[in-house]
């Protein structure tokens, strides 16, 4: 089995949010702090409020009042949160700038306290944030091209930052005017333009963006443009985003995913530990429970044995793999839908969100690379060649006659964290193909007509 050297993909976002850890940063998974925080929450009371908020949200999707008042509830628990936060990473600074100690293990021990419990408080603010992420999704009817887009720019998201209180007037406002669904942008990760989504009762959107302030700030301006690019881009389905030429089309296919394996095996891994499962030809999962592991087992030599019986053909083959872990996802990137979303039990979602249960993806890129040459595509660049050049843009170029197109690195982390299988991403250019040639060039965002029978 072998890997890329350099996985762009993997690398960390540009997507900045109030909670920004990766596994990808280099970060130990089950460094201290970590894992302190993670277990902390993960065996709390916590996670009976998360998963409420989450049922909530979804039982009552359709129901204006219902969500607005779920948001408040939202908006205090995030304000606790931030707060505690703040607190504790105030109290570290000053432990770590306070100079030789008298009693080094006990400001050791202090020390690491204060990091797992401000590690606990940021997670557990993230989780409420991704529930809003699946609030919006929700009402904006699943529209990758939707949440994708007003997700693509760095944002803090802060509710105690200045100018949250003339937003909480605009926000009720348009709560009161009844036109629909208001949306706190501060409430959710993917809504990062303007600071008020509604998703009105005919289906439309408006994002409104609130004045705190007279002063033309640099951000103001770049903010307003970002608004315009999107909104038209949004409108027409073409326009300019991050300097380059995009197009918006839907395809007519309904994608095909195996979520429902992926959660049998979280199920199964809640009472034993673990579980694997060699899902298809080009994916491979392992799902954990880290409350139910046994302590004494050797876990990385175990998963290892398992991995050789159910994929061992692809080491001895020399296929090119790449694995992730489903805790890469808890941070906000725009690549993957949000767990709040998955169809699965709202208590399983939850676990997903604060790590209590977690799964690894193995993806076969060689395999897929092997599935495009069946369907009669021809491999222009391969996953190797874009990954030695350090390609953010795209990891596979093929061509079917005179069209040519790429995958860009999205696509993989649908592959591996949605578990969408290869062949919907053919199909998807299969339909491009059969079109004919357009003149149009530039990126495609490219969604799928029936992706909305996928979430819950």
């Amino acid at each position: 089995m072998t890997r890329p050297e350099n996985e762009p993909f993997k690398k960390p976002g540009k997507y900045r949010r109030a909670f920004d850890w990766r596994l990808s940063h280099g970060q130990d998974p089950l460094s201290r702090d970590a894992a302190g925080g993670m277990g902390r929450l993960a065996s709390s009371d916590y996670l009976d409020i998360l998963e409420d908020f989450l049922a909530i949200s979804r039982k009552r999707q359709r129901n204006p009042t219902a969500l607005a008042k779920l948001q408040i509830y939202m908006i205090e628990e995030l304000l606790l949160q931030e707060n505690a936060s703040k607190h504790y990473r105030q109290r570290i600074k000053e432990l770590e700038t306070s100079g030789s100690p008298a009693d080094p293990e006990q400001h050791k021990e202090e020390t690491d306290f204060n990091k797992r419990v401000q590690f606990f408080h940021r997670m557990y603010a993230n989780a409420i944030r991704a529930i809003g992420d699946g609030i919006a999704w929700r009402a904006l009817g699943y529209d990758r091209a939707v949440t994708r887009l007003l997700g693509e720019r760095e944002t803090h998201q802060h509710l105690s930052a200045e100018g949250t209180v003339p937003e909480l007037r605009e926000w009720s406002y348009q709560f009161d005017s009844g036109s629909g669904i208001a949306i706190l942008n501060a409430l959710t990760n993917c809504l990062a333009i303007g600071d008020i989504t509604v998703v009105r009762n005919d289906g439309s959107a408006e994002i409104i963006e609130v004045k705190s302030s007279n002063t033309k700030s640099g951000r103001k301006v770049r903010q307003k443009q970002a608004m315009s690019e999107v909104v038209t881009l949004l409108d027409s389905g073409k326009g300019e985003n991050e300097s380059r030429e995009v197009q918006i089309e839907v395809l007519p296919i309904r994608p095909e995913s195996s979520l429902d394996k992926v959660e049998e095996l979280l199920d199964a891994a809640a009472v034993t530990g673990r579980a694997v499962r060699r899902i298809n030809d080009c994916l491979y999962v392992e799902a954990f429970d880290f409350r139910k592991m046994s302590r004494e087992e050797n876990l990385q030599d175990a998963m290892k044995v398992l991995r050789k019986q159910a994929i061992g053909e692809w080491e001895e083959r020399g296929d090119l793999i790449i694995d992730m872990n489903s805790l890469d996802a808890v941070a906000y990137t725009p690549n993957c839908a949000p767990f709040s979303i998955f169809p699965f039990r709202s208590r399983t979602c939850i676990e997903l969100l604060v790590g209590a249960r977690f799964f690894k993806s193995f993806l076969n890129l060689s395999a897929i690379e092997r599935e495009f040459t069946r369907r009669g595509w021809t491999l222009e660049k391969d996953f190797k060649v874009f990954a030695e050049a350090g390609s953010t843009e795209s990891v596979l170029k093929v061509r079917k006659g005179p069209f040519h197109c790429t995958v860009p690195p999205s696509d993989l982390m649908r592959l591996q964290m949605e578990t969408l299988r290869p062949k919907t991403l053919i199909d998807a250019l299969e339909c491009k193909f059969r079109e004919g040639p357009s003149g149009d060039q530039g990126y495609l965002l490219a969604l799928y007509a029936e992706e909305s029978k996928l979430w819950n």
